[in-house]
């Protein structure tokens, strides 16, 4: 315990860069079981912020950016741009569209504005996952030599162990799919990915010009796993948390991200094993139907089982301009007595909004949301059954995509697909479902180097200008991902990053991105392929 004590107190002197951040001086004090459970509540788990009057997805926090770039998303263009609320127009376009310019149109430099100056700091996510998975592995470290005094300790215990592995995995799985290529088998063991930190001490050496090394994709996946089975082992001996249980990891989550994981490695008789294991566990879907009388991703919904982190897009896609709207490719998919096309999505004036998935109430700051972009619910479960089965020309995908529809098509006819057509309909309905909840990015990543079926599309997205003075829109500039382009799908290592590790930290390339100007007189309107 001395060394793990030890090198807290270095790492608060050492100045080690961005790449490490400081650890708070009540971790030195933390010497009990209660205690540690304490550090994970408070400098692990993800925070939930609400902000009145703004938008959170504006201020370049943790993953913020995350659902603003694919295909499900685009921007709204109207001759006049209106304000949204008591907000001023000008600072709603300055936060929210030009903050968002290098993630929203996928720039080289995710800082770039149109203007050509720099917004927020992109190494704010890679320093805040890196900064909490440093403080889970001093917990492992510090558990390691703390005995239980009795029974309830032992289940404690293994409790915020449990907590403490699923954490880490879920973080590393974020920063591989942000900073290393999509997982490909036949590459996986050359692929770098990130620098995979485990210990509790501190590595920084200023005499070294190589402080750390980044480890392959099959180095890194293989973390994850044995993270998240460590985690499930660690849950069944474990109490359950007096807190409220999706603001907690469990047993039922770790079980559902481990299919997940398994489904990008392309590991597809283990990912089926996953998910069947999972979908034998007390979990249920929600069925959609009726009048919603409340947001459908809320806290009482019993088929969510884990949120951290905030809910990003609470005051945005509003489809008011310049406000993002969502995509007609997306609203398009669902079929007629699909609730969730009038549940999750309505049309405002030309354009679609998303009003009923999330809490989408700006004018109240919410102590509880779900986040839209780390949720673990039900659905994912069967969807995962579903492709895994798909992938291993198993029939029985159909069962599970048939299950989830009932549950959200009035009247719906349970349908069989084989071959191509079952991968196209798993895919689609995995869009339908999981919108607008950090998916839809990383499955196209992977859908491009699926060595079973390959997959991608042109993605379209406009940029489009709007006078400070009298408000009226002067012009759109048009952004496309084309389907042989490989390394926009790759975000490149901070700079902070770079400059701290210059040796060991090669960088991942990332074209400039080629841009149509569109003239202020031309009628421009989303523009998409593909529905997969």
């Amino acid at each position: 315990m001395k060394n793990s004590i030890l090198a807290l107190i270095l790492l608060l002197s050492c100045g080690c860069g961005n790449f490490l951040s400081e650890y708070s001086q009540d971790m030195v004090r933390a010497k009990t079981i209660a205690d540690f459970d304490e550090v994970l509540l408070g400098s692990v788990y993800l925070p939930i912020e609400s902000k009145s009057y703004g938008t959170l997805i504006g201020n370049g926090s943790t993953l913020s950016w995350l659902n603003i770039m694919d295909d499900d998303i685009n921007a709204v263009q109207a001759e006049t741009g209106s304000p949204s609320g008591s907000w001023n127009l000008r600072d709603r376009y300055m936060g929210l569209m030009e903050n968002n310019y290098g993630y929203y149109t996928w720039q080289y430099n995710v800082r770039i504005k149109p203007t050509g100056s720099e917004g927020p700091n992109d190494v704010t996510t890679w320093n805040d996952l890196y900064a909490r998975i440093n403080y889970t592995n001093v917990i492992l470290d510090e558990l390691a030599e703390i005995d239980p005094k009795n029974d309830t300790e032992v289940l404690q215990k293994n409790r915020v162990l449990g907590e403490t592995y699923f954490l880490r995995a879920q973080f590393y799985f974020f920063l591989t799919n942000l900073y290393g290529a999509p997982y490909a088998p036949s590459t996986a063991n050359t692929t770098l990915s990130v620098p995979l930190k485990l210990t509790a001490y501190v590595e920084h050496d200023r005499d070294k010009d190589t402080q750390f090394t980044r480890a392959t994709q099959a180095e890194v996946y293989a973390q994850i796993v044995d993270d998240l089975e460590q985690a499930i082992a660690h849950f069944k001996e474990g109490e359950v948390s007096s807190y409220r249980k999706i603001y907690r990891a469990n047993q039922e989550a770790a079980q559902l991200l481990l299919s997940r994981v398994y489904l990008y490695m392309q590991d597809w008789e283990n990912a089926r094993t996953a998910a069947r294991d999972f979908l034998d566990m007390d979990v249920s879907l929600e069925v959609l139907g009726g009048d919603l009388t409340s947001p459908f991703l809320n806290d009482d919904n019993s088929e969510i089982l884990f949120s951290q982190g905030s809910q990003h897009l609470q005051n945005v896609l509003t489809a008011i301009a310049p406000d993002f709207c969502v995509s007609s490719d997306l609203y398009n998919l669902y079929e007629e007595g699909d609730h969730r096309a009038s549940f999750f999505q309505m049309r405002s004036s030309d354009s679609l909004a998303l009003v009923n998935k999330y809490e989408m109430d700006g004018e109240e700051v919410l102590n509880e949301r779900v986040t839209d972009i780390m949720p673990l619910r039900v659905a994912e479960g069967y969807l995962n059954m579903a492709e895994a089965c798909a992938m291993l020309n198993d029939p029985e995908a159909n069962t599970y995509l048939n299950a989830l529809r009932r549950n959200r098509i009035s009247g719906y006819v349970d349908q069989t697909y084989s071959g191509d057509e079952l991968i196209t309909q798993v895919r689609n309905e995995r869009r339908k479902e999981l919108c607008f909840e950090g998916h839809r990015w990383f499955d196209l990543r992977r859908y491009k180097v699926n060595e079973v079926s390959p997959f991608s599309k042109i993605i379209t997205h406009a940029y489009h200008y709007y006078s400070t003075a009298n408000q009226n829109y002067t012009g759109t500039e048009i952004y496309e991902i084309l389907p042989f382009e490989t390394n926009v799908w790759t975000f490149m290592i901070p700079e902070d990053v770079i400059e701290f590790d210059k040796v060991a930290m090669p960088n991942n390339e990332r074209d400039p991105r080629a841009i149509t100007v569109v003239d202020s007189t031309e009628d421009e309107t989303e523009s998409e392929e593909g529905t997969n």
